[in-house]
């Protein structure tokens, strides 16, 4: 049974080999350059076995293209939309001819847009300068500078843009986690048209995503993906009264490649057996570099079980559901739909209006 009437995945990876390139250096990790490939067979399996009827697609790794999931997006175009990035420019850092800056970001992602209409309709995973971009350490006041630019695109374009600087060791380098929080609500107050979807919902762990939560009384453009949410996180957003059910997006959790789904940090790790946990750590190395399991693991079952589990703890109505799962998707990131948008999913009720 599918978990809605008609559902979006906003986190799908499907534009690298499951392996590094013989340029990655193993000082940058798991952001380490790949090699791009299309691998979106295994998502439209995925996809068409669980009833998700789009994604979202996210160049989020170094060695990524723009190019390669605009591919994908012409190939596919009832099934994907794609995120833009600063992907040429991030090549180019990681392997020392270029040194990273926001106006080289802006521009290359600005041209990615301009020329392929009706196939980028956000700025991420990552927005220019944040997470796995090598650069040097810049200032708080710098950091709002290039959040600004960012916004600007956005609301120019008409984009979604990401954030994913929460929590030690992802806020851009340089700004303590404590300041990105800070920064955001700066650009919500200076930008409130531009529309900025947390990634995870601000993490894993309730602690983080309460924090993430309590943004949303003074910025209402901010949206939260929720690919790595229980059950019980999403009750916390939908009985809160500045947030509900019209500014949550669902997320298969990092849908994508056979060696995420196994990072001890996923929620397999934290909700699942000891069998499980054990498992997921012996397959990531000491030395935080993914290992490539042999079989392709399941992107979606966890997450749409916390779907099911919404319906059976009567925490959630299907319409409800249906506006997390797919609804609020389609109006910010403007999708096609295959019925009228107001007509498909909860509008005119005071109750579940659509902000």
């Amino acid at each position: 049974m599918k978990i809605g009437r008609w559902v979006v995945d906003c986190h799908i990876h499907c534009g690298k080999k499951d392996e590094h390139s013989p340029n990655a250096k193993p000082e940058q990790g798991i952001f380490g350059e790949v090699i791009p490939s299309d691998n979106s067979d295994w998502a439209l399996f995925d996809m068409d076995a669980y009833g998700i009827d789009m994604g979202i697609l996210l160049p989020s790794f170094t060695g990524t293209t723009n190019e390669m999931h605009a591919e994908i997006v012409r190939k596919h175009p009832t099934r994907f939309r794609s995120c833009a990035m600063d992907t040429t420019q991030r090549i180019k850092v990681a392997r020392g001819e270029a040194v990273w800056n926001i106006e080289a970001a802006i521009k290359e992602i600005e041209e990615a847009i301009t020329n392929n209409p009706d196939v980028f309709v956000g700025i991420g995973e990552f927005a220019p300068g944040s997470m796995g971009t090598i650069r040097k350490p810049q200032s708080y006041e710098q950091r709002v500078e290039e959040w600004f630019a960012i916004a600007e695109l956005a609301i120019k374009y008409d984009l979604v843009a990401h954030f994913h600087e929460y929590g030690p060791g992802q806020a851009a380098r340089g700004i303590k986690p404590s300041e990105a929080y800070d920064i955001l609500a700066m650009v919500c107050s200076r930008y409130p048209k531009c529309k900025i979807l947390i990634n995870h919902g601000g993490g894993q762990r309730e602690d983080e995503i309460r924090e993430a939560l309590r943004l949303a009384a003074s910025c209402p453009n901010i949206y939260y993906e929720t690919g790595y949410w229980k059950a019980e996180f999403y009750e916390m957003a939908i009985s809160d009264c500045n947030i509900g059910c019209t500014r949550l997006l669902w997320g298969g959790g990092d849908t994508g490649s056979r060696i995420w789904m196994h990072h001890p940090l996923r929620p397999g790790a934290k909700y699942l057996n000891e069998h499980q946990i054990y498992f997921n750590r012996m397959t990531w190395p000491a030395d935080n570099r993914p290992k490539e399991v042999p079989y392709q693991p399941d992107w979606y079952g966890w997450a749409c079980h916390q779907i099911h589990r919404l319906k059976d703890l009567n925490l959630a109505t299907q319409d409800q559901i249906n506006l997390i799962v797919g609804g609020n998707a389609a109006r910010i990131y403007n999708l096609p739909t295959p019925k009228p948008a107001d007509e498909m999913f909860a509008h005119g009720r005071p109750d579940l209006y659509i902000r």
